[in-house]
């Protein structure tokens, strides 16, 4: 049986700010078909891919990347002034508050409706992608669910929680903690969790 010859490709990736930042790369080029490993070096702000080229591109690996928000050193990106002005245009909605510790009990804890909370950071790539679905998803469930977000930078919460990534979204029922979507998060599972026929 002949044995197909892999690639092997170091990929620079840009604005990989934290740690937590690895896993969630890693998992992201995972899912792409032909990819054997993922391997990330924070330190590098790198990731070394080793995949089979007659199943996986480059391209396609290179998507899973700027998929989560992150971007590859190597290509050219529109300005972060012309982003924000986008961003701008489109406006903030009111689906989604941002809530403190103080907050945390009474909005999340001592309700009778479950609650989604979103964990996540101002600098995060993939905080910032997820972040426009979280709020699509929160108009679409507006008086069945309430929806907050929380900044982990400015908050102690999560930290009794064990979040150890971000984003990182939990969904709490009678005050509980009831189920847990992790860094790379399917935002149509959220949707079926939080479905009128599951409440």
């Amino acid at each position: 049986m002949e044995q197909r010859k892999l690639t092997v490709k170091e990929i620079p990736v840009n604005r990989m700010d934290c740690p937590t930042c690895v896993p969630t790369l890693e998992k992201a080029i995972k899912r792409v078909e032909g990819v054997t490993e993922a391997r990330g070096n924070y330190l590098k702000r790198a990731i070394r891919v080793i995949y089979d080229p007659e199943k996986a591109r480059l391209q396609d690996i290179e998507k899973a990347i700027e998929d989560i928000g992150y971007q590859i050193s190597y290509k050219k990106y529109p300005s972060p002034l012309s982003r924000l002005m986008g961003m701008l245009s489109r406006g903030e909605s009111k689906a989604v508050t941002t809530i403190g510790d103080t907050d945390f009990p009474g909005r999340v804890l001592h309700t009778s409706k479950p609650v989604a909370v979103l964990f996540s950071s101002q600098t995060c790539p993939a905080c910032r992608v997820l972040k426009p679905r979280f709020r699509e998803l929160a108009e679409r469930q507006a008086g069945n669910v309430d929806f907050y977000e929380m900044d982990v930078a400015a908050t102690e919460t999560w930290k009794d929680y064990d979040v150890m990534g971000i984003p990182t979204v939990l969904v709490f029922r009678d005050g509980k903690p009831a189920e847990r979507f992790g860094a790379v998060l399917n935002i149509d599972e959220l949707e079926k969790v939080l479905s009128p026929q599951q409440l």
